[in-house]
Parts: structure tokens; sequence; C-alpha cells
């Protein structure tokens, strides 16, 4: 056996120690061999098998500990992470019996916007070249929608087509979120993307935000989501729980209060 097939048989063994989200791990577990068998092939980067179950736990989180307000993500780009989202929540909705969720899914579906920002021009990615105007471009909008669709059903998709800066403050005022998704890359994106979330009220005490690119940039704090976290701390006034790390880039909070400025 090789060694990325012992870590997926650790897997497995642990999923099967947990008393609820178990089968919901399980389950997705399936799916995403099924659906993308290359994240299971031998090379492939077993950092991803764990970045999914961390996305289920809080998937169960939000629903177990009765987090008010619906679930969204922001960057698709190959629809991974949102599936393995949408499937479970189909999972919590039968096993745990809580109000069914919506999913957002925020996306331009042209890639990464242009390059503006002097935080994002200086930092490592854009300069190495990494990251690039037009970029992880992958699922066109409708492709995203068909995959998803086969999850859960339509109407509990909720998707907004188009840069942040602009869907974002489109968000009906009484919309509330349970949790966050943010692979945003850019600081830019980032501020565009969570900004209008908290000065407009749309987080709900207890949200769980997870930061899919928290340790890019060599983990420096200077750029993309670190830098675009630790202003608005200050700038709301954001009293959080650090709950730790995931996969190799990843890490999550709970956001406890803030101050809107509606």
């Amino acid at each position: 056996m090789t060694d990325h097939g012992l870590v997926n048989d650790a897997i497995r063994q642990k999923m099967k120690q947990l008393p609820v989200i178990g089968p919901v791990l399980r389950r997705v577990h399936r799916v995403a061999r099924s659906r993308f068998p290359m994240l299971f092939d031998r090379g492939a980067s077993w950092s991803r098998g764990e970045s999914r179950t961390h996305l289920c736990l809080g998937v169960e989180y939000v629903y177990s500990a009765e987090v008010e307000g619906d679930i969204a993500e922001f960057g698709t780009m190959s629809g991974e992470t949102a599936v393995t989202i949408a499937v479970a929540m189909r999972e919590c909705d039968r096993l745990l019996l809580r109000r069914p969720k919506r999913l957002y899914l925020f996306d331009s579906f042209e890639g990464l916007p242009a390059i503006a920002s002097m935080a994002d021009r200086e930092s490592i990615h854009v300069k190495s070249g990494v990251w690039t105007a037009g970029g992880c471009k992958m699922l066109a909008k409708d492709e995203l929608i068909g995959r998803l669709c086969r999850k859960i059903s339509p109407e509990r998709l909720v998707v907004y087509d188009g840069w942040y800066k602009d869907t974002v403050l489109t968000l009906p005022s009484g919309t509330r979120f349970a949790m966050l998704h943010v692979d945003c890359d850019l600081y830019q994106s980032t501020m565009d993307a969570l900004e209008p979330l908290f000065s407009k009220g749309h987080l709900a005490e207890g949200a769980l935000i997870l930061f899919d690119d928290w340790y890019c940039n060599r983990a420096s704090p200077s750029y993309g989501e670190q830098r675009a976290w630790s202003e608005l701390v200050g700038r709301f006034s954001i009293a959080f729980s650090d709950v730790g790390s995931y996969g190799w880039g990843g890490r999550k909070f709970i956001v406890h209060a803030y101050q809107a400025r509606r």
C-alpha cells in the first residue's frame, strides 16, 4: 500500500469513531472519491482530504450549535469544496433534523481580478506569477450549478455572479451567514467580500470563517487573507476565537461579536 493509501485508510478509520459527523464524512468521502478521483491518486495532496474534513465539521458545527443563517463560499474555482459543503449540508439535514440552510456561492467566473492594491502587488505570489489577473478560472457558472444540483435541491442554491465589490453590496438586509469559506487569495478580494458583511451585520453570533489561503505568501501577515483579517478585526472590534489550522494553508475562526455600521 502506498503512503497515500495509508493516509486514506487512516481518515476512514477516524471517521468511523465520530458519533454523528462520521456518517456525514463517510458519505462525503465516497462522493469525493467518485467525483474527484485525481485527489486520491498516488502523489495527490492528502491535505485536501483534511480540508474537506474541516469543511464538513464546520457544517456540522453550525447545524449542531444552532448558529443562525446560511453558508457561503467566496471563490468556487473547481467546485470541489462547494460539492463537499453541499453534501455535508444534505447529510446534516438528514441526521440532525435541523432547519435546512441555503448555500450561497460568490464568484466572478472570470478568474482573479486585476491586481490593483499595493498590498497585493507586493505579495510574494503575485510577484512570482502564481496569482495573476484572470488566473484561477475553472468552472463556468452553469457547470458549477449543474454539479451542485445533483447534491442538493436547486432552490437551496444562491449564486452571485460578479466581482465581490459589486455583488456582496446587493445582499438583502436580512441576510445572515453562519459559515463562510473564504478562498479569495488576494488581500483586496478578501476585503471586498468580508468588509460589507461585517459593516452591514450579515455575520451571525458564533459564525465560523474558514480561510483557505491563510498561509500563502510564506505565511506573512503582511499579505492576503492574514492582512485583511487583521484590518477587519481592528475596524469592527471583532471578538473571536482562533480555532486552529487545517490542511497546509487554512485557518479558521469563530466570531462572537463585532460592531456593525449598517
